[in-house]
């Protein structure tokens, strides 16, 4: 009998504590492998987490539900995933009810660059910022990663991305942790055979920096 209790202890030991909820969501960066690592992180941590990334979208598209045309990746919190190229991207309200997050991650910035508006582009990240924490979660802001091309909107966008999460969001600079290769890919995304450790490791030191800020334990109810 003893044996078995202290057996069942050691199993109860390995397994990963109790972690507070989290939602992800990103755009085509987390549709690929840096969504797909940053969500098994969280997972293998012991966090509750969901993740909804939609290709080419911007905070505004999380309102609207405008269909991304380049690919989605969902992961629920049962851990059932959908993918495809076509489809509506999620309303963050709903997302927000449905999960009950104790914390947010974002992973959006990138597709303003084609946004000749600044005073747009910070009005609707902050929006974002502001439902997350009207919905009594925190949030932590993750900007676009190195690219090729165009690579000169980086500085702009970073800007934009900083300023908008000013004193709602900490925000991880993901070009301080990535390089893009001179050759090889489209020039923006990781998906190709170079790019792949890249999109593992920039995930890896986002979750790093991710970790002390996120609940230890969820305070709020379960999602239902």
């Amino acid at each position: 009998m003893k044996r078995l209790i202290l057996c069942a202890a050691l199993l109860l030991g390995a397994l990963p504590a109790a972690a507070g909820t989290v939602l992800f969501v990103g755009d085509s960066h987390s549709v690929g492998p840096f969504g797909w690592r940053l969500d098994a992180l969280l997972r293998e941590a012991g966090h509750r987490t969901a993740t909804y990334a939609s290709c080419g979208s911007i905070a505004q598209w999380w309102v609207t539900g405008k269909p991304t045309p380049c690919g989605y990746f969902f992961r629920d919190l049962a851990g059932d995933t959908q993918k495809g190229q076509k489809g509506p991207t999620p309303i963050f309200a709903d997302l927000l009810a449905k999960v009950k997050p104790d914390t947010v991650i974002v992973e959006l910035g990138a597709n303003y660059a084609g946004n000749p508006s600044d005073e747009f582009a910070v009005k609707d990240m902050r929006a974002m910022a502001d439902a997350i924490l009207a919905a009594g979660a925190s949030c932590l802001w993750v900007t676009k990663p190195d690219s090729r091309k165009n690579h000169g909107d980086i500085p702009r966008i970073l800007e934009l991305t900083y300023k908008a999460a000013e004193g709602k969001c900490p925000v991880f600079d993901s070009t301080l942790v990535t390089k893009y290769p001179e050759t090889g890919g489209d020039g923006i995304h990781y998906w190709f055979k170079e790019g792949l450790p890249i999109a593992d490791a920039w995930a890896a030191r986002v979750y790093e920096w991710a970790a002390p800020r996120l609940p230890a334990k969820s305070a709020r109810p379960p999602a239902r």
